[in-house]
C-alpha cells in the first residue's frame, strides 16, 4: 500500500509543477454596429458625384464633388476638387467677341491644328467675309479645304492666294501638308509645279 500512495503523490506533484494557463480572453465588442466612417461617407459621395458627372449632370456633380472635397481622405479630396473645376469650366460659357478677320483667323488656325476642320473652315470663311483679299487667310483656307476633302476649294483658295502673293506658291511647295495633299489632288499638284 505504501507504493500506491507514493505513485498517487507523485502524480499529484507532477500536476502541481505545471504552470496554470488560462485561455486568453479577447475584449468583448458590442453587438451594435458602428456608423460609417468619415472615409466611407466621403467615398460614397465621391462615387455618386462621378455617376452624375458621367451622366453630364454637371451642376449636381459639382455640388457633390465639393462636398467630397471636405472629407478626411486627402487623395479623394484632391480628385474631387479637380473634378469640380472641370464642372466649372464646362458649365461656364465664355462669350468671345470676334471683331476682326484676324480674330477669326487665329481661332481657325487653332481649330485646324486640333483637326476640327469644320470649325476651322467656318472661322476662315468668316475672316474672308471681313477681309476677302487676305492672302494668308486664303492660303490657310486652301489647306483646310484640302484636309476636309474639298479639292476644288483647296485649288480655288490657293490659286487666289498665289495671285495676290506669288510667294505663296513657294511656301506651299515647301509645306509638308500641302505636299501630301498634292499627291491626292491633281489640281493642287498642277498649281504647285506651275512656274510663276
Amino acid at each position: 500500500m505504501t507504493k500506491k500512495k507514493t505513485s498517487e503523490t507523485g502524480s499529484k506533484t507532477n500536476l502541481a509543477t505545471k504552470p496554470e494557463t488560462k485561455p486568453e480572453t479577447k475584449p468583448r465588442t458590442s453587438a451594435a454596429p458602428l456608423g460609417p466612417s468619415g472615409f466611407d461617407m466621403q467615398l460614397k459621395v465621391y462615387e455618386h458625384a462621378i455617376r452624375l458627372f458621367s451622366q453630364r449632370k454637371l451642376g449636381e456633380a459639382r455640388e457633390r464633388f465639393l462636398e467630397a472635397a471636405k472629407g478626411p481622405a486627402a487623395q479623394i479630396s484632391d480628385k474631387a476638387r479637380s473634378y469640380a473645376q472641370i464642372c466649372d469650366r464646362r458649365t461656364t460659357s465664355v462669350e468671345v467677341d470676334f471683331k476682326t478677320a484676324e480674330d477669326h483667323f487665329n481661332v481657325g488656325v487653332e481649330r485646324l491644328n486640333a483637326r476640327d476642320v469644320e470649325q476651322a473652315k467656318h472661322h476662315f470663311g468668316r475672316a474672308l467675309s471681313i477681309q476677302p483679299d487676305a492672302d494668308h487667310i486664303l492660303y490657310t483656307m486652301a489647306l483646310c479645304c484640302g484636309l476636309a476633302g474639298d479639292g476644288n476649294g483647296a485649288c480655288e483658295n490657293l490659286k487666289r492666294a498665289i495671285a495676290l502673293e506669288p510667294r505663296n506658291r513657294i511656301l506651299a511647295r515647301q509645306d509638308p501638308e500641302f505636299s501630301a495633299l498634292a499627291l491626292q489632288l491633281p489640281g493642287l499638284r498642277a498649281l504647285l509645279v506651275a512656274e510663276s
